[in-house]
Formats: structure tokens, C-alpha cells, sequence
């Protein structure tokens, strides 16, 4: 669900677009703990069941080429629906909700296989129908089937037909119209992915937020290692201010800070005062491929900041490179190292004694192929972690677009049987204890109106998945503030304007909108439960385009720091400016920086209760009612002007904070910050 390639002002890697893997239309609206489970239409024979969906909106008639050769191999995934998906649904609430008798009575993945599963007579059963049908099973885990035939055999066995599309992507393969599958096994299918050539990827959600004037200069930092950004830039807010450049409402603007360390975040949410560090949790960072120093890079991080290098067996990767797949399309690993550095290095700098598992997807696809791999794509991935139960909270970077327009214009949804995957895994992994945290994007509601939401491809204002999914943890973006005595000054909402030297140098030019963080209301999914006593109905009742709907759920949940003016200082081995690889740092921010320091902070938060978080909302919402979180507004009362500048004395720019355009941070509940982002006394509660 990410794409790889760089949005406007520098946004790149993890979170911006998506990926989709079987790109069709969704229609409808999922309830609150269900799963969208797409009902029979008209069947195309008595004795079958239509899958609605699974025929893409690009598949249009005006695009038709023909048949599809029959011939040619297609490998597709049945994924099965497990004996009572409602059941799953419920169990997974009622562990997560303090109210419930079964709160925190957490299963193992063996007990959820034998409670949920699919059984023995259902897998049997689809077997049966797809060998019938001369289709050769080629893998299979307790999640789907991997079949493979002829694309004649497999469009026979669906009751439809493969045609040949023109697209801006080339010719892609895709049903001709809905499939159908047997009666007597529809119940026992969640959805089929595989049966439409892939359009899009998942992308990360990091932003370095860098102007042309940042890439100009290549700095050595005190510390003797380059630093890829420009000077001056200041190590808190407020050290260095802008006393040659017009100020603002009659105050001097600081430059930016040159990017914030560990100890100054852990100081200014309350953990260094806590005296936690998240001994005992582990924590999943997933993203796609992996950066070969990883953990020496990591510990070298640690070491010039004054913090401890990951201790033996604290740290440990899945990744394997032979079996990397869709580079072109995903960036590639280099496009990719940057995310994995922040993920890494801000969780660890928030729970510095937490174990960090790595995972590194073989793709940035959903899923890698029609056959078994155990982290080929991030689907996959989050599988693996939920079947064997690898980590106690899994941190994600990256997200896609629910609706958007390709290049040449034709609109393209979510596949609806892959949201059925994906909510199934969030919920079993609720059911086990594993809280999943996504960001929220990194350009507001994604509205095309906007320079970087017309950028995306995106159809229209909307929230992003897998962040907007009921189950999910969505972490939203601010713009912070950190004094010298590792206090917070003031946070607004990340939502950023820019501004640059008017002709002769004398004032500012009008700001003009440029990025911030995800949210808003989904127009897919129905209002959670945790959220109904919290978020006002002008949100939850009215789409993000003014349509009046019954209540949807709305994004983010919380907020952490994400403003790439005010964000993290990070480091890795990478290709530097003149050619040579070695160690550097830089600043960098997005919602990629939100979601892994509030993990993070989790941790610590899992440490002090001495027992799994797992599914984190509802008692975020309940927390958030005794005033445990700080609410975040776009115009806190300070003396300090809110905003700093970037780049170069010679080529500054101004970035505003707080001016959204769609979203906005507003007293208590609100579509840019949530329930607003952790305090000191948050921690303490777990106490």
C-alpha cells in the first residue's frame, strides 16, 4: 500500500499512496466489527455465488482489448473465511473492551486456528471445487489457498472470463466481469486476490520536507558526520532565530531545528521522567526490503547521542533479499532504507529497552505472487506475525489511497475481498494481544484539490488505509516545539504552509498550503464503538465531501510529532552527494515519525502495566476522557511565533504551522489529532 516514488516537496517512501492488489470497486459500507464480506448478487448460475467487486472500475468497456490468452499461467490466493467470521469480530471487541468479562483474555494463534480457523471439512471442501475445476493447489497456510491453472481453467472455475485492458500501466489482465464461486463453499471464502494484474504500490509516509535550497548543501554536523540538510539549524526550538529575515507578527522567527534527538522527544512526552524504557515488550517495525547495516547504523545513532546501543539479542531482522521482488516498482531497498532507519531508531530511542523485531516484506505489494512466501509482501507479512505471534504491538509506516484516478484518468478502489483479508488479520490479531499502529498520510484528507493530493492520483478527499480500518491504531501528525530543558513548548497540528521572500526581501509572500497529516471521516467504514461517546457527529455524520451519512469512523486516533521542520534526527549508511556510501544524518518527519515514537511510547505504556496492550482504542478513547492525553489545537497559546524557517540565509523559506485546509485541530476530538497526543500523566496511568 505504499508507493514508493516521492510526492511534492520531497515526500517520500512509506506513507503517502497505496498499494492494491486486486484494484476493483468498493461499494458499501462496513459495519463496526464485521468484516466486509461481499454478498451474493445475481448469480451467473443457480448453484453459484457472485463475488461483487471483483471485477476493477478500470476494466472499463472502452478500454477492452479481448481475450486474455487462455493459455498463459495465473496463479491466484483463495483466502478462507474461518468457521464464524462474526464470532472473530466479536471475541476481538470484547478482549479490547474494559466492559467486557472477556477483556484481555487473549488467545494463542493456535487457539484462535482452532476457535476461528477454517476446518478441516471447509478446507477440504474448496480444495475438492478447485482441483475439480483443474486448478493445482500450490501452497497453503491457515489464511488461503494458493491455486495455479491456465487463466482458461481459473476463469472456467469463476464463471467469468479474462480480458486484456489498455491502461496507462500497459495492458493488464483482468476479469470481465464479476466471479462467481460454488454455493456450497461461498461461506467458507473470504475473498480471491490475484485475479487483476496489480496497478499500484503501498507507499511509505516519511517526509524530509526538503526544498531545492536543502539539497544544495551538505554540512558536517558537531559530531564530524555529514549532514544532509542545510545550516543554520538550530538544536532546539528557539536557539537561533532568523534576525536578518522579516519577522512575523513582530517576533523573529527561529530556524528549524536540525532535527530532534531521542532524548529531547523522550523528554517532552514524559518518558525520561517516567523511567521507562520498554523492557519486556517487543515491537514488529514493518516495512519493505532492508538496509544490510541496520543495526550497526542503529547503534552507532545511539552512541552519538547518548543513548545505549541495542544490547545482544535485542534486535533481530526477517529479511531475505533473494527473494526481493517488485524493486522498479517499490523504490527499491534504497528507497526504502530511510523509513526503516526512522522506524528503527525512533522506537528504540522512545523504549530504548525494548526488543525491535525488523521485518522487511519481499515487496511493497500486498502480496507477492499467487503462491506461499512468509513475508513476501506487507499482507503477508502481517500474517506472519499474527500466525506465530512475533511481536506484542506491530509499527507501519505506510498506507494507500482508497479511491483514486491513474494516470490516464479511470478511477481505481480497493479491492474489497483484500480489505477482508487485511480487517481478519487485525482482528485475530486483537483477539491475540498485538495492537497494529499505521500513519495517517502525509497531505491532510488527500483532497486533489491540493498540489499533493492531485500528485497522489487521489479521486477525491479521503482517509487512507490500512489507517482508516476500525481495528488499526491511526497515529496522526503534529508540529512540537522542544525548549532547551527538554520541555514542550507548544504543538499544533501538522498541518504546513510556506511562505518565501517577496521581490527586494523585505516581507513574506502570501503562504500557500503544502502537506500535514492524515485524516477524516471514512466513506467505507461504520463508526467503532470506542469512538460514538467521543467524536462529535459533525464529523463522524458528514463526508469529508459534505454529504450527510449515518456515523463513520474518523481518523487519526492519536497524534505524535511528524512536521518534517520539527522532526527527527536521523541516521544510516547511505550514498552521499559525492558518490561514496557512508554514515549520515538528516532531519526527517511525516506520520512515518508519529506512528513509531507513539509505538514507542506504548511500550513503555505495556511495560508499566506488566501485560499486553494488544488492540489499543478503546482504552485510548477512555483515557483520553480523564484528561491523560494533550489536546492539540491549531492555536495554542504562546509567545513564540508558530512557525520557523527552512533552507538557507540566501534561500529561506517560512513554514506556518497549523494552517490546514480541510482539517483542522480544535478543542477536544478532532480530524487532524484525535484525542490529541501523549502526556507525562498517560504514562502514569499505567502505573
Amino acid at each position: 500500500m505504499a508507493n514508493p516514488t516521492n510526492a511534492s516537496s520531497g515526500l517520500k517512501g512509506p506513507h503517502k499512496g497505496g498499494r492494491v492488489a486486486a484494484v476493483v470497486s468498493v461499494a458499501g459500507t462496513l459495519a463496526a466489527g464485521s468484516m466486509f464480506l461481499m454478498g451474493a448478487g445475481a448469480a451467473h448460475a443457480a448453484t453459484s455465488d457472485v463475488l461483487a467487486g471483483s471485477k476493477p472500475t478500470w476494466a472499463s468497456a472502452g478500454a477492452d482489448r479481448g481475450s486474455a490468452p487462455a493459455a498463459a499461467p495465473l496463479a491466484v490466493r483463495v483466502y478462507l473465511a474461518g468457521r464464524d467470521p462474526q464470532a472473530l469480530a466479536a471475541y476481538a471487541r470484547s478482549v479490547a473492551d474494559p466492559k467486557s468479562a472477556a477483556y484481555r483474555h487473549f488467545l494463542t494463534p493456535e487457539q484462535i486456528q482452532a476457535r476461528f480457523g477454517a476446518s478441516a471439512e471447509q478446507v477440504a471442501a474448496v480444495k475438492t471445487w478447485l482441483s475439480g475445476a483443474g486448478l493445482t493447489v500450490t501452497g497453503q497456510t491457515e489464511d488461503y489457498i494458493a491455486v495455479q491453472g491456465s487463466t482458461a481453467a481459473v476463469a472456467a472455475a469463476l464463471n467469468t472470463s479474462f480480458h486484456e485492458y489498455a491502461t496507462s500501466d500497459g495492458t493488464l489482465r483482468a476479469p470481465s466481469r464479476d466471479v462467481s464461486v460454488p454455493a456450497d463453499v461461498r461461506s467458507a471464502i473470504i475473498g480471491i486476490i490475484g485475479l487483476s494484474q496489480d496497478r499500484t504500490a503501498d507507499k511509505p509516509n516519511n517526509s524530509d520536507g526538503t526544498d531545492a535550497s536543502d539539497k544544495k548543501t551538505v554540512s558536517v554536523s558537531p559530531g564530524g558526520v555529514p549532514y544532509l540538510g542545510t545550516l543554520p539549524c538550530s538544536d532546539y526550538q528557539g536557539q537561533k532565530l532568523a534576525t536578518n529575515l522579516p519577522s512575523l507578527n513582530g517576533q523573529s522567527v527561529p530556524w528549524a531545528v536540525c532535527g530532534y534527538t531521542p532524548n529531547q522527544v523522550r523528554g517532552a512526552y514524559g518518558v525520561t521522567s517516567s523511567g521507562l524504557t520498554g523492557k519486556g515488550v517487543t515491537v514488529a517495525v514493518l516495512d519493505a526490503y532492508g538496509l544490510p547495516s541496520m543495526k550497526a547504523d542503529a547503534d552507532e545513532y545511539a552512541a552519538r547521542h547518548g543513548d545505549k546501543p541495542f544490547r545482544a539479542g535485542q534486535y533481530s531482522e526477517i529479511v531475505t533479499p533473494g527473494q526481493w521482488t517488485d524493486t522498479a516498482a517499490c523504490g527499491g531497498p534504497d528507497g526504502w532504507a530511510g523509513e526503516e532507519a526512522l522506524d528503527v531508531e525512533s522506537v528504540h530511542g522512545m523504549a530504548p529497552d525494548a526488543k525491535v523485531l525488523y521485518i522487511g516484506a519481499n515487496s511493497c505489494f500486498d502480496t507477492a505472487g499467487g503462491g506461499v512466501a512468509a513475508n513476501g509482501g506487507l499482507l503477508d507479512s502481517l500474517q506472519l506475525v499474527v500466525d506465530h505471534h512475533l511481536a506484542d504491538m506491530v509499527s507501519n509506516s505506510w498506507g494507500e489511497l482508497m479511491h483514486f484516478l491513474d494516470p490516464s484518468g479511470n478511477p481505481v478502489d480497493m479491492d474489497p475481498s483484500l480489505i477482508n483479508v487485511y480487517e481478519q488479520t487485525f482482528q485475530k490479531g486483537a483477539a491475540e494481544g498485538i495492537g497494529f499502529y499505521f500513519s495517517a498520510g502525509d497531505c491532510s484528507d488527500d483532497n486533489p484539490a491540493s498540489s499533493c493530493g492531485s500528485g497522489a492520483g487521489s479521486s477525491r478527499a479521503q482517509a487512507e488505509y490500512p489507517t482508516s480500518s476500525s481495528w488499526v491504531t491511526s497515529v496522526g501528525g503534529t508540529s512540537i516545539a522542544i525548549g532547551a530543558d527538554q520541555r514542550m513548548q507548544f504543538q499544533t497540528s501538522w498541518q504546513s504552509s510556506a511562505s518565501s521572500l517577496a521581490t527586494g526581501g523585505s516581507a513574506w509572500t502570501p503562504a500557500s498550503y503544502l502537506y500535514g497529516g492524515g485524516g477524516g471521516t471514512s466513506d467505507v467504514f461504520a463508526q467503532p464503538w470506542y469512538q460514538s461517546w467521543t467524536v462529535p457527529a459533525s464529523l463522524s455524520s458528514t463526508l469529508l465531501n459534505g454529504t450527510p451519512t449515518s456515523p463513520k469512523r474518523v481518523v487519526p486516533d492519536v497524534a505524535a510529532y511528524g512536521d518534517p521542520s520539527t522532526g527527527f534526527l536521523q541516521g544510516y549508511t547511505q550514498q552521499l552527494p559525492d558518490g561514496s556510501t557512508g554514515y549520515a544524518e538528516s532531519r526527517i518527519g511525516g506520520t512515518s515519525l508519529a506512528a513509531p515514537t507513539f509505538v514507542g511510547i506504548q511500550a513503555d505504556a505495556q511495560q508499566a502495566q506488566r501485560a499486553p496492550i494488544g488492540f489499543a482504542n478503546p482504552e485510548i478513547y477512555l483515557r483520553a476522557a480523564f484528561g491523560l492525553f494533550t489536546d492539540v489545537t491549531d492555536h495554542p497559546r504562546t509567545n513564540s511565533p508558530l512557525a520557523v524557517v527552512r533552507g538557507t540565509a540566501a534561500d529561506p523559506s517560512l513554514r506556518l504551522f497549523g494552517e490546514g485546509v480541510d482539517l483542522h485541530a480544535t478543542k477536544g476530538y478532532d480530524n487532524a489529532t484525535g484525542v490529541g497526543s501523549p502526556n507525562g500523566r498517560y504514562l502514569e496511568s499505567f502505573e
